[in-house]
């Protein structure tokens, strides 16, 4: 009876997470097939567009013939969504590599390491002297930040799967919990509303501060999705400008914060409810002590000049908390001091429910705000009832659990990464934890370690770590313990 039961869960798992696979693989097929648009604008690059096309339509097909039954699936369990939205970043970055290797001459790995980092919202890269490549290419890559900083799922909730359960868990099993309507596919299409309004608002900044077109539409897409890659080598300092500088926090701060604040300014027109939110308060909190100490740093140990120090701190602070990954300078010259103050920062990452990464400036308060109700615990009489209320909300002590497990998980992986890398490489130890803080956290800030010349293994390394950060390491351990138990069934069922 109990084979029986197994294999009967097994076959249901398979049709489920194939089903829903299916789904979101016809919305990387569409993605697919919009940078071709970019030929229309620069016609001597229309030799490039099969490399889109064809992979495009490939997606597209597999993924309407392995969710032809998706329509009768009636429920969906967190194991099962959880599964499919761990293996679906896996495969989606499997798929786009072609323009890469195509395009770019770059190996497997190398193309793999790239299309990981546009989909997750990372912005470390394999590739250098940008200002050479076609286009279409660098729209492709700022194009999959874009999609990715609001998530491959949430594309497809709200143009593919019908509401429901299944909408609901692969939701929550992207890493996202609060709704700004009580229907899902209503939220969906609201927070691809504002994302979308927000950017053309972007391009627009960009463009009258005097960026060219091209280069303002990649830069509004990667700043706004908080994936920082860009169409220079030298990244947002390669135009040297203040105002182009200003524009860029502004569009990174708004990618950090919650959607639902955007929602709440959007329909009331009133800004307070900016300033209200609990997680913008502490990213101030993390960002004003951080700023002043960074830019003592550069003052004290590299000697800055202090408007370009402060200049400086500034904006790689905002960049790092909001998990961006925009530079101005190279970060490999700064100080010890400032690359872990920069590290912590990209470690705390924006808010819950933005399109930032990191443990999240909820989970960095809940964990400050628990240390004091235990401290009042032991402080007041036997059975007084203290109120777990951040802001708005009220916690249950389940809710606080999963917050200390999943920041004990996260720095755990984070002291292996670094381990490895100091191991592999001989480097110090801040170097190798800023880097992967920058890979785990989904940032691309970087210190020169990220390149084609590093060992295999380092790569896979940095691979794995943009992998786990973008779904929050619980989905990615449920998809591996998942796939290690699978692989067993599988063999006994002959």
């Amino acid at each position: 009876m109990l084979e029986v039961r197994k294999y009967i869960n097994l076959t249901e798992d398979l049709f489920v997470v194939k089903n829903l696979i299916g789904a979101l693989l016809q919305g990387i097929g569409l993605a697919y097939l919009i940078p071709p648009l970019i030929a229309w604008f620069y016609p001597d690059e229309i030799m490039y567009i099969y490399y889109f096309v064809i992979p495009g339509i490939i997606s597209i097909l597999l993924g309407a013939w392995l969710g032809r039954h998706v329509k009768t699936i009636e429920d969906v369990n967190l194991r099962q969504a959880m599964i499919s939205a761990a293996f679906v970043w896996l495969f989606a970055s499997f798929i786009s590599v072609v323009p890469f290797m195509k395009i770019a001459h770059m190996s497997f790995v190398d193309s793999y390491f790239e299309s990981m980092s546009a989909w997750t919202g990372t912005g470390l890269t394999m590739m250098s002297n940008l200002e050479n490549y076609p286009h279409i290419l660098l729209f492709w890559r700022a194009w999959m930040q874009w999609l990715g900083g609001i998530g491959i799922v949430l594309v497809a909730l709200t143009i593919l799967i019908r509401p429901g359960v299944a909408a609901a868990r692969l939701y929550k099993a992207e890493a996202r919990s609060e709704r700004i309507l009580p229907n899902l596919a209503n939220t969906s299409k609201i927070i691809f509303q504002i994302y979308a309004v927000l950017t053309l608002l972007g391009i627009y900044l960009y463009y009258i501060n005097g960026m060219p077109l091209f280069d303002a539409a990649i830069h509004a897409m990667t700043g706004l999705g908080t994936g920082g890659m860009s169409s220079h080598d030298l990244s947002i300092g390669y135009f040297n400008s203040l105002s182009i500088e200003a524009v860029t926090i502004f569009l990174m701060i708004m990618g950090a914060v919650n959607f639902t604040v955007h929602y709440k300014m959007f329909k009331n027109r009133n800004i307070r409810h900016f300033f209200e939110d609990i997680q913008v308060r502490y990213m101030f909190v993390f960002l004003i002590p951080t700023i002043i100490l960074i830019g003592y740093s550069l003052i004290t140990w590299n000697h800055m000049q202090i408007a370009k120090a402060f200049r400086e701190s500034i904006f790689h602070a905002v960049s790092a908390i909001t998990c961006t990954g925009f530079s101005i300078d190279d970060l490999s010259k700064y100080p010890e001091l400032a690359k872990l103050l920069i590290g912590f920062l990209m470690v705390v990452g924006g808010g819950a429910g933005s399109t930032a990464g990191g443990i999240k400036l909820i989970r960095i308060t809940l964990t400050y705000e628990s240390l004091k109700w235990t401290i009042q615990q032991a402080i007041l009489p036997k059975g007084a009832v203290i109120k777990r209320k951040v802001g708005n909300y009220v916690f249950s002590e389940e809710e606080l659990q999963e917050v200390f497990s999943f920041t004990m998980t996260y720095f755990a992986f984070l002291l292996i990464g670094t381990v490895w890398i100091m191991a592999r490489l001989g480097v110090s130890v801040a170097n190798a934890f800023f880097e992967v803080a920058s890979a785990q956290g989904n940032v691309g800030l970087s210190v020169g370690i990220t390149s084609p010349g590093l060992p295999v293994d380092v790569k896979i390394l940095l691979i794995l770590h943009m992998w786990i950060g973008r779904l929050e390491i619980f989905s990615t351990l449920v998809f591996i313990v998942s796939a290690l138990m699978l692989i067993p069934r599988l063999v006994e069922r002959g």
